[in-house]
């Protein structure tokens, strides 16, 4: 399949067809934008709210379902069983969630955020707010509207990928 070339920034772009550099690479830039981000990010949430990033992730995404179960997380950070258990102790430890066994599942685990997980929520929401404006303020609101929509195309459809891979290698 031959690639089309588009222009961008006054330079032409290979499609993903044509890809012979790795900084061309669609998962490199995605990388290296949320490296950039995370970067700027990281030293806030660390210095100033006193939370690691994966402990945030882990709190807004309780937040969504307060109770979310640990797989549910797991899922939504692509994250490994262990990480996501040792960032979950750390919170429980912290008296920012707490955990206990689901009633209709005993084997799987229910997170629910305390008042202080409550509390830090509403502060880390609020950076997470500002930084998404910051990240994003080169669009316009259309361009920004349209990204993501993409991105939303493209994280279900990856995901469904992964998660079929999964199935196929248990």
């Amino acid at each position: 399949m031959q690639g089309t070339a588009r222009i961008q920034d006054g330079k032409v772009a290979a499609t993903q067809a044509e890809l012979k550099r790795l900084p061309d690479a669609l998962s490199f830039r995605i990388a290296r934008l949320a490296a950039i981000n995370e970067r700027a990010g990281t030293q806030h949430f660390r210095d100033e709210l006193g939370i690691s990033l994966s402990g945030w992730r882990v709190i807004g995404l309780v937040a969504e379902g307060d109770p979310a179960t640990t797989i549910s997380v797991r899922d939504a950070l692509v994250m490994d069983r262990g990480l996501l258990s040792r960032v979950v102790k750390e919170l429980i430890t912290r008296g920012l969630l707490l955990s206990q066994p689901s009633p209709t599942d005993k084997r799987q685990t229910q997170l629910y955020l305390t008042p202080d997980g409550w509390a830090l929520h509403k502060k880390c929401i609020a950076f997470t707010k500002e930084r998404n404006a910051v990240m994003t303020g080169s669009l316009t609101p259309h361009e920004e509207a349209e990204f993501s929509r993409v991105l939303d195309i493209l994280i279900k459809e990856n995901a469904e990928r992964l998660r079929l891979r999964s199935l196929s290698n248990d």
